[in-house]
């Protein structure tokens, strides 16, 4: 690749449109527990519905990280989001106006496959592509952060009158006004090497290390975030202070995509992942004593932030380590797959052991991620100082 192609991809014109289309890939997922419960109260869905909805959306965006392999090196950007955002558009207009359980399934599906999941291992790959990863996958994190909080301040009051299309249909406009914007996109094709090493660019096995963190860390957060609610109310919180302190734990969490942003690569990438790590431990350790709502607020900030903080780091660590920027895109894969079998550990966890054992769950997997993390960033540092002594 040129270096002009390659620079381009740092402009920040581009950087503002790659951003953009992860962050409205990701909008619906993100206030996700607004549109469940919307479908619960205006079609009285079952929760076992409303459970097999989010688990398409979710499957369908799992498995587009996979096909994304095949293309994302090989298909013009611009073209292909143009593509997936008018399926996102008209997945999400269609959304509004359904009534059909079935037909709510497959749209759900067909909408996180070809919509939401294309699109956000598009902005992946591309961000990956970039210079100072870390800043570019932070200012990433806080725009999906704010918009989200933006939706649970503003979609509350008109979902009482509207129903499901006070939520679908912004969803469905966002989509279709981000199109004029695709042309600042690259255009993709294959990414300029930034082999660490001749070793790590004839191999693969860093970024499925990567991908292995990844997944061991949403094992853990998809327990803990899906029964944090229950654990507040075990400790006799109650909805109003359960809902306040999910509020400000949003909050604190675009902080720590700020911090991140500003830290960047200072203090190199294990320091700042092992700092939000441990953060995670202290944080699930709170909630495993929780007696009342500070605690719980107390918990929850830890836990968003560090959250947040740490999500910069493994991306960045992602696009070093897969040099020919096309297993990169497993990363979306990996979320979904961590999410989906943690809350399903989560409640065989808890079945057997109590409620609180999530939280163990959520350690566990944080400090095997650290693990992971560090091994992998250790091996890379090592063969790289091999690689220069015998250059």
């Amino acid at each position: 690749m040129s270096s002009n192609a390659d620079s381009s991809r740092d402009r920040p014109a581009s950087i503002a449109a790659i951003v953009l289309l992860g962050a409205v890939a990701v909008a619906g997922f993100n206030i996700q527990p607004m549109y469940l419960g919307a479908l619960a109260d205006h079609l009285g869905f079952s929760a076992e519905q409303l459970g097999l909805i989010a688990g398409a959306e979710i499957a369908g965006g799992a498995l587009a990280g996979v096909a994304a392999i095949s293309w994302v090196r090989r298909w013009n950007w611009q073209r292909v989001a143009l593509v997936a955002l008018l399926v996102l558009g008209i997945g999400n207009l269609a959304s509004a106006y359904v009534t059909n359980f079935e037909s709510l399934v497959v749209i759900r599906f067909l909408t996180g496959f070809l919509g939401i999941g294309t699109n956000y291992a598009l902005a992946i790959a591309a961000l990956s592509d970039t210079h100072h990863t870390e800043r570019n996958f932070s200012i990433a994190v806080v725009t999906q952060v704010s918009i989200a909080m933006a939706g649970f301040m503003i979609l509350p009051s008109f979902i009482g009158e509207s129903g499901t299309s006070a939520v679908f249909l912004p969803l469905a406009a966002i989509a279709f006004l981000l199109v004029p914007f695709l042309k600042f996109l690259p255009v993709g094709g294959q990414r300029e090497s930034v082999a660490v090493t001749e070793t790590a660019a004839t191999s693969s096995w860093p970024i499925w290390l990567v991908l292995a963190c990844q997944c061991a860390w949403y094992l853990g957060i998809g327990g803990v975030w899906a029964f944090v609610e229950r654990i507040a109310v075990g400790a006799g919180i109650d909805a109003e202070g359960i809902g306040n302190a999910l509020a400000i734990g949003m909050a604190v969490g675009l902080l720590g995509a700020f911090v991140a942003a500003i830290v960047a690569d200072r203090f190199g990438r294990i320091i700042p992942f092992a700092v939000a790590m441990l953060g995670q431990v202290v944080a699930v350790w709170l909630l495993s004593g929780l007696e009342d709502l500070n605690g719980l607020i107390i918990a929850i900030c830890l836990y968003n932030g560090t959250w947040n903080f740490a999500l910069p780091y493994i991306f960045s660590m992602a696009a070093l380590a897969d040099t020919g920027g096309r297993l990169v895109v497993l990363m979306s894969t990996a979320q979904a797959v961590g999410l989906t079998f943690g809350a399903t550990l989560g409640g065989a966890v808890i079945g057997r052991y109590g409620l609180l054992a999530v939280t163990w769950q959520g350690g566990a997997a944080a400090i095997a991620a650290l693990l992971i993390f560090v091994l992998l960033a250790k091996q890379l540092a090592s063969v790289k100082a091999s690689s220069v002594a015998n250059s």
